[in-house]
């Protein structure tokens, strides 16, 4: 394998898991909006932790679903 070729490899590999990386925090602050904004619109006031437990396990079950989709 040519020595070049295997540095793009690794700077694509780098660049692609940046995005995924943004893309997952992007994924989880709107999912967490939409959890606080149900919750109030509901009657409810959750702590933050359960928010955030709960916004966390939504977007799991997101990436894991669409990864099982793809597969």
């Amino acid at each position: 394998m040519r020595k070049e070729g295997l540095i793009e490899n690794l700077i694509v590999t780098v660049i692609a898991s940046l995005i995924l990386i943004a893309m997952g925090m992007v994924y989880f602050i709107v999912t967490l909006a939409i959890v606080k904004f149900s919750s109030g619109f509901l009657g409810y006031n959750p702590d933050g932790n359960w928010a955030v437990l709960s916004a966390a396990v939504i977007v799991t079950g997101i990436m894991i679903g669409s990864a099982i989709k793809n597969a």
